[in-house]
């Protein structure tokens, strides 16, 4: 249902109510428990094993046997079993499962052979790190590893140290020690890790390497990485890097120990940072700003002067104090160029909607449309910079800017284009037909695997292959029948995937980008279905069984505490199995959730989905800071801006834009962006 600004809390209390009592009503069946994310379908190197076999009488007894060895974790002996059948398709789908699964059990060269056999079985990462993992357990001799490996640097620790051995064994030392001092100055490495490297590979790094790997552990604040280098740094190194971790940790002696770093360091870009870091932690802002001026493009890790930079912008902002953070934005030229990007963003923002200086933002807003390359940086800059002209009275040339915005049909910074310029609110794009294409691609040896999988009860163990098919199509034809292949085994989430890559190659797949099929609607609270599917869409694309790096569980992402007390106040049985195997209960809970948020702050997208994200405490907080974005006197295009965390920050555009579209996907009224914005969605 649509709420309109000005219901009476009453009324939303009332409605609140009301979802309660239908979710208490339900009866939720137990689902078996499968928790952990898939990681098969996000195309992670170590899947999980393979799922037991539904009975099924698709294919042949010997293929459903060889099944049940994968499931099993038999791999060897499913591969062996394979050869022994007679139809192509089967013997391939075996194969590829325990070479996929197997963790290096079938040997290097088979694994070879497949892939040159079967390329569109072969996904590229995973088998080379298979061959990897196979050679290291056979214990391989120096020279296979050098010509099966040394095409390229391995992906896993263990081979990158065994083909720098069979260098150093080939009297190849210069190759060798390039690997020993990728590992050791590029990568992060655990202190398991970092004594496998020194134990094998330690006389062949130096001093600088030792002091280049320091200097990338203290860039990204890896203080433990660090403490355990120490001892093989010099006494001038060893200091700067005391006073580092002191910074990083914002300790009270910071100060003291970089005022003892040797004066010979401190020209050093580590130095610099952190100075600039700790004068930002004490609000001495011109010395934070004076400091990040010295940092060069070719410093080591130099997008991280930009992060720290960003940080002082956004604690300047909140201070009050727009001059400082305009001028921090501003003297950012030597970067990533995406950092740029970001850096021209700030300038530009801050000098329209806080200094009210529109020429300076359009010059800022025109170099950050010259430097921009990804839909959402090319939609913000456009539609930003046609607010700067449109401010600086260049009707015209905002018209223009507004287009090329409006044409991203389907994200945040498009949709505000298109509210500008008055079009009709989402332009969903045709797909292209498939008629001609279907029996071509039915015909494909692994898309009949894939629904022979599928038919095994397999739609799972599917997945993976149908996004290996998806990386190497190349017609919009193949997409949107690959999509519907997604579909078809409900991985909708998958379905996304494949949509996102087809959209890069200029196919659009919008249908398919936001599925209807992906949510449980039979036990859902009664608030407007095209904000549920909003936060769903942004929290796991669908994804039933996700797990993120924090712990929330789920199709809406719930972190179990927040789960359990919303099913007490329902009083609905509560489930940490069931967040991940039922769909249906995960969406109950999560529906529930967000129209607590939607009830405590009146129905507003904008801030329940900021609390839902980063919690009520910090939406109260920033309402406090930043004003009420529900107040006529507040543009919530800015509020927006304000949020000082990105992933809130992103996370709130993201569910604002795929609002829009699910209003659209769902049959519901028209609405523009700049309308949700303004007004109460519930």
């Amino acid at each position: 249902m649509f709420i309109a600004r000005g219901t009476p809390r009453a009324v939303l209390a009332g409605a609140f109510a009301a979802a309660l009592a239908i979710a208490v009503s339900l009866s939720l069946p137990a689902a078996p428990a499968t928790d952990g994310i898939d990681q098969i379908i996000t195309g992670a190197i170590n899947p999980a094993p393979v799922p037991v076999p539904t009975a099924s009488s698709a294919g042949s007894a010997e293929f459903r046997s060889a099944l049940e060895m994968l499931s099993a974790q038999k791999y060897a002996d499913a591969y062996g079993a394979a050869r022994t059948l007679g139809s192509n398709v089967e013997r391939r789908t075996i194969q590829w499962g325990a070479i996929y699964y197997g963790n290096g059990q079938i040997d290097a060269d088979a694994v070879q052979r497949f892939s040159a056999e079967a390329p569109d079985f072969a996904a590229p990462a995973v088998f080379r790190t298979r061959i990897e993992q196979a050679l290291i357990r056979a214990d391989a001799p120096g020279p296979m590893l050098i010509k099966l490996l040394g095409g390229a640097m391995p992906a896993t620790l263990d081979a990158q140290i065994a083909l720098a051995g069979a260098y150093v064994t080939a009297g190849e030392t210069g190759r060798a020690t390039a690997i020993a001092r990728s590992i050791w100055t590029e990568e992060y490495l655990d202190a398991g890790g970092e004594q496998k490297v020194l134990g094998a590979l330690g006389t062949l790094l130096t001093p600088q390497d030792h002091w280049a790997r320091a200097e990338h552990l203290m860039m990204h604040d890896r203080a433990g990485g660090v403490d355990r280098l120490l001892k093989l740094l010099t006494p001038g190194e060893k200091k700067l890097a005391v006073a580092r971790n002191a910074v990083s940790r914002n300790a009270t002696d910071a100060k003291k120990l970089l005022d003892a770093v040797d004066p010979a360091f401190r020209a050093n870009p580590i130095y610099l940072f952190s100075r600039a870091q700790r004068a930002r932690q004490f609000e001495l802002w011109d010395d934070a700003i004076a400091y990040l001026d010295r940092g060069k493009a070719s410093d080591p890790d130099s997008a991280e002067w930009w992060y720290e930079r960003q940080t002082l912008i956004r604690q300047l902002l909140s201070a009050g104090d727009a001059k400082r953070a305009y001028r921090a934005a501003a003297s950012y030229t030597a970067g990533p160029e995406g950092r740029l990007v970001e850096a021209r963003f700030h300038a530009g923002w801050i000098a329209l909607s806080f200094l009210r200086d529109a020429k300076a933002a359009v010059k800022h807003f025109e170099a950050m449309a010259k430097l921009a390359t990804l839909p959402d940086s090319v939609a913000q800059a456009n539609y930003w910079l046609g607010r700067a002209r449109a401010e600086a009275g260049d009707a015209a040339g905002a018209h223009s800017a507004f287009g090329i915005a409006a044409s991203y049909g389907t994200i945040y910074y498009g949709l505000l284009a298109r509210s500008e310029l008055g079009m009709k609110p989402v332009e969903l794009r045709a797909m292209p037909a498939t008629a001609d294409s279907e029996a071509s691609f039915d015909g494909r040896e692994v898309v009949r695997a894939i629904n022979l999988l599928v038919a095994s009860g397999e739609a799972t163990m599917a997945a993976p292959l149908l996004r290996t098919l998806a990386q190497g199509l190349k017609t919009g034809p193949e997409f949107v029948l690959a999509a519907r292949l997604a579909q078809k085994i409900d991985a909708h989430h998958l379905a996304i995937v494949i949509a996102d890559i087809a959209d890069k190659r200029g196919v659009p797949l919008d249908l398919f980008s936001f599925p209807k099929d992906g949510l449980p609607t039979t036990r859902l609270a009664e608030i407007d279905r095209a904000a549920i599917y909003a936060v769903t869409r942004t929290e796991s694309r669908f994804q039933p069984d996700a797990i993120s790096s924090s712990g929330a569980r789920g199709l809406m992402q719930l972190m179990p505490g927040t789960a359990k007390e919303t099913a007490q106040k329902m009083g609905v049985a509560y489930s940490q199995s069931r967040l991940t195997s039922d769909p249906a209960y995960n969406a109950l809970l999560g529906s529930t959730y967000l129209a607590t948020q939607l009830e405590t702050y009146s129905g507003s997208l904008v801030l329940a989905a900021a609390a839902y994200n980063a919690g009520a405490g910090n939406a109260n907080k920033w309402i406090t800071a930043f004003g009420d974005p529900r107040a006529e006197n507040v543009d919530p295009v800015v509020w927006v801006e304000l949020i000082p965390f990105q992933e809130t920050r992103k996370y709130v555009q993201r569910v604002l834009g795929n609002y829009l579209v699910y209003r659209a996907r769902l049959g519901q009224e028209p609405m523009t962006l700049t309308d949700a914005l303004h007004s109460i969605a519930g």
